[in-house]
């Protein structure tokens, strides 16, 4: 009796390492919850560094919008002053005059008003043709036309082959030839200039777009 009581101590002994085996079981577990736990932690850590870069680029992308606003009040500043060029087209004859005269040039019309004669004293566009009158005749240019006026010269002012009457304002078409008094040497061919603007070159302190993100390991272990 004492045998078998002595074995049933025993194996009730050798039953007492169980819990052990539980607890350490348990220790596992929390161990491995706390290395799973651990990695959300590591890549909440990365995915904010990812976001504070983007972050930064964004304010270098919104800083890039400033010039782009200002530029467009660059286009709204008013156009330059259109330029009327007078070219002549006489043949140059002089018999009339008796002796011989140098063929005037040309003459490009920026100025709001122009007087024209053979005076230089007296005319903006001079005329060195004995058969033009000192002050002969008045040049303006208003919302994008020519316009002539003669100033009672002695050999009259024309448009093609009309005579103007002196002191009426006459429009000028492009084209069309204007005549101060001699049909031979003091005729010139009308055309309007277009404005053509050159094409600027990129400001280079203007600040470029660029969305390029750094190359960064980003551990996820």
């Amino acid at each position: 009796m004492e045998i078998t009581a002595q074995h049933h101590l025993s194996i009730s002994h050798t039953k007492l390492p169980r819990p052990s085996s539980s607890s350490s079981f348990r220790a596992s577990a929390a161990s491995l919850l706390a290395s799973t736990t651990s990695l959300p932690f590591q890549c909440s850590n990365n995915i904010l560094q990812g976001q504070g870069v983007l972050r930064i680029k964004g304010k270098q992308l919104r800083s890039t919008f400033g010039p782009i606003y200002a530029s467009s009040s660059k286009a709204q500043s008013p156009p330059p002053p259109q330029k009327w060029l007078l070219e002549p087209v006489g043949d140059g004859d002089t018999r009339h005059i008796g002796f011989k005269v140098p063929m005037p040039s040309a003459f490009e019309i920026s100025s709001d008003e122009v007087t024209v004669g053979r005076l230089p004293g007296e005319a903006d566009m001079v005329i060195s043709v004995a058969t033009v009158s000192g002050v002969h005749a008045r040049i303006q240019k208003k919302e994008g036309k020519l316009l002539v006026t003669d100033l009672d010269s002695t050999n009259g002012t024309f448009i093609d082959d009309k005579r103007l009457s002196a002191g009426v304002v006459a429009t000028v078409p492009p084209g069309s030839c204007l005549t101060f008094g001699d049909e031979h040497l003091a005729v010139f061919r009308v055309s309007k200039l277009e404005n053509v603007e050159a094409a600027s070159n990129p400001d280079p302190s203007e600040d470029k777009v660029e969305a390029d993100i750094p190359n960064e390991n980003v551990k996820t272990s």
